[in-house]
Formats: C-alpha cells, structure tokens, sequence
C-alpha cells in the first residue's frame, strides 16, 4: 500500500511539474498561499498524530503510541511536499523526530516493551547537507597530510581536511563517536561483503556519513537504513518495500545492494571513485549532466565550480575524511572498537507473527529480537512465511516454527541494475 501511495504521489508531483514547464501562466494561479495551506495541513496532520502518541504513551498504551509516532512522521515524508527544499517544513520535521527520541530514550531507561524499537531516526546527512564553509574550520598543521595506504585513489584536497577538522575538533566529533561505537557492529559483515562484490573495503566507511552505522535512520528524502537508499534505488536493486518489511533497513541485504552500487557507479565512471560517490548521493543522471555542462570529469572541478548541489558537494569530501580518520584514528584522538560477528540463526516463521510473543517462546528479550530484525516495520511479520533472526545461542523448535539455517548467513539476491 505504502509503494503504492509513493507511486502516486510522484506521477502527481511528476505531472504538477510538467504542467508548470509547459504552461507558466498556470504556476502564477498556484499562488504562495496555497502552498502554505497545504503545508499547514500537513503539519496539523503530523502534529495530531504526535498528541495522540504522547496521550497513549502516558496512558501506557505503548504500542499505540509507536503507531501514532509512525503516522506523524509518515505524515510528512508521504505528503506530496519536499521536505528538502522547505525550509519551514524539514525544522518541524527535524523537532519532530527529536521529539519522538525523547520518548524512545525514556522508553530505553523504563524499559517500556513495546515502544523500544524505533523505526526513525535522524540521518547525519540532513546536518551535512545544511553545513557551509563558514561551520568548517580551516585545517589545523597536523591534519595537512592525510596520506595513508588506502585501497582507492583520491584527492586530499582542502574540502576534505576540512572535514577532518570537524569530524576531530568540531561539531561533528561527537556525531562521530556515535557512530564508530555503531559500526563494530556491522563492519565486518561490511567488509565481507565489499570484497566480494569488488568494492574497495575502505569504501564501508561510507555508512559513517550515511546514517552513523544506524539501520533506523531516515533522512528527509526518505533514505532509509545504513546506506540511506530512497525508495526507487532500493527497489531497482532489489530491496522490498511494503507496510510489514522494508528491506532498506535490513542489514545484511541493503549492503549487498550498496556494493553492487558502489561498484555499478565506479565501472560507469571508470574507476573514479569521488565520481562514483557524487553520484551514489545524488544520482548518476546529475553527475552525467554536472559533467555535460562543465565539460570536466574531475569531481574538484564540479564541486569548486558550483556544478553539483550543496549537499554533494559536502557529502563527497566528508567520506574521503572519514576514511581518513579511520586509517589514522589514534592520531585524531579516536579509538575505534573491535569489531564483533554479525551472527544470528534464520529461521522461518509459518504465519504472521508478533515478534513480542515469539521472543517469549523463544526465551529472549524482545529488544535483542527486534534489533536482530529492523526491516520488520511494525514488531510483526508479514503475512504468510518469513524468515527471521535470532540469536544464535537460543535456538528453540516449536511446531509453528520451521528451523532452516544456522550461524552467520546471507541469502541477499540483489539484481544488478
């Protein structure tokens, strides 16, 4: 249903832009007000939903309050007005999802079950995005040679010691933190799977800047998971998208998609990888146009002539610093976490299942369970068989569940574009 909403909305907002290109006299008739009211509209509508979260979470009805927070959010990333490009509307949505943390954060401490899992939070990107070369301090003397042994070729340019500088001593270190705790995680699933697929392992670091490791995280383009792919580039790489499961949020399957996009990218720009990257954030059509119109294919040229947006324009170089920073972590203070294996049992459940009464069969708490499978968007499974997550060690066989696989596995079958 949801797809099938999207859909709509983009032929309409699709239709609404061509009319405008080809006749201007009736974009005069769609007047500032009328935009303003549907805004407001869609702003009454988010924030009712979020009332009503509040008024069922004081009443202890935690699931209701997950729903009506979902609906607030859904609300606004739904509506046919791009939250991006108004600045009104991405701060409310931006308070919004604050707001909501709050509760998810009280839930944590209260140990609230059935409001623990939190389907959105904040990408890094929508903060990187608004960055100018005001919020970036010029290099200090130490961060002026970032060479190091990397596995893809790139160019430390001003841009990117910059970033070191805020990822180390500015604004940005914090957020920083956050996510190298996040990513022992995930990082050698990452790397595996990278050097399968031919991409540069250095590249994983990419998820740093995407979302901070955070398979949960939502930007205001309604980029998802930890590779922070927005609806069409998942579905094109064979990520699902319904009411019960997004796999953009699925850990495992969305890096496999994310590599075999990386790797897409760098084989159409021929090995360019700050390329390759311009156009993993903003698109391959943008970056072939930026190149057109400049006639250079040399990213520093598109970034420093204005060719690209703003947010490419940071995006690129901050993981070139990224990964930087990770190859030198304790010269920039940091230490990065050992990493763990990202291991679990699969197992597939027979009908529709509330992952609550599953973890109580299975002996385990929720929370474990429900972090084991992000991509299930409402703590049930979809209709019908689905296989499932669980820790490894409580592995328990009752009639209505069929065991299939043990240890660490990936069965992602992403279809190339």
């Amino acid at each position: 249903m949801k797809n099938l909403v999207r859909k709509s909305l983009a032929v309409l907002v699709t239709a609404m832009a061509l009319a405008v290109a080809v006749t201007p006299v009736l974009a005069i008739g769609r007047d500032s007000a009328d935009q303003q009211r549907e805004k407001s509209q869609v702003i009454s509508s988010a924030e009712s939903h979020y009332k009503k979260g509040e008024q069922a979470y004081s009443a202890g009805e935690y699931a209701r309050a997950r729903r009506e927070f979902d609906e607030a959010l859904d609300s606004i990333l739904l509506s046919a007005v791009n939250v991006r490009n108004d600045e009104e509307l991405s701060v409310y949505y931006r308070s919004l999802i604050e707001r909501i943390n709050r509760y998810q954060i009280a839930a944590l401490e209260q140990k609230d079950g059935g409001f623990s899992e939190q389907r959105h939070e904040p990408s890094p990107l929508d903060k990187l995005a608004s960055l100018s070369d005001a919020d970036l301090e010029q290099p200090a003397e130490d961060q002026t040679d970032v060479g190091g042994a990397y596995n893809f070729k790139f160019m430390a340019a001003p841009a990117v010691k910059q970033f070191v500088g805020y990822f180390t001593r500015g604004r940005g270190r914090e957020t920083f933190e956050a996510g190298l705790r996040r990513s022992a995680k995930y990082r050698d699933m990452a790397r595996r799977i990278f050097k399968e697929e031919g991409v540069p392992t250095d590249l994983i670091w990419l998820a740093q800047v995407e979302s901070g490791w955070n398979p949960y995280a939502v930007s205001s383009a309604e980029a998802r998971g930890i590779w922070q792919f927005i609806p069409s580039t998942g579905s094109r790489f064979g990520l699902s998208q319904s009411y019960w499961v997004d796999e953009r949020s699925d850990p495992e399957k969305s890096t496999r998609a994310a590599a075999r996009y990386l790797k897409w990218l760098s084989d159409r720009y021929h090995q360019n990888w700050e390329l390759a990257l311009a156009a993993y954030n903003t698109g391959e059509g943008n970056v072939d146009s930026a190149i057109a119109r400049s006639g250079a294919r040399d990213f520093w040229r598109l970034h420093d002539a204005n060719f690209l947006p703003a947010e490419t324009r940071n995006y690129v170089p901050a993981i070139l610093a990224v990964v930087a920073i990770a190859k030198n972590a304790s010269k920039y203070g940091f230490d990065i976490p050992r990493a763990y294996p990202y291991k679990y049992e699969a197992q597939a459940i027979v009908k529709q299942t509330d992952l609550r009464q599953l973890a109580k069969k299975l002996k385990v708490s929720y929370s474990e369970l429900a972090d084991l499978n992000p991509e299930l968007q409402h703590g049930m499974t979809p209709p019908g068989k689905h296989v499932v997550r669980i820790p490894p060690s409580e592995r328990q066989i009752n009639p209505k569940i069929d065991s299939k696989i043990g240890g660490q596995s990936d069965e992602t079958s992403v279809p190339q574009p």
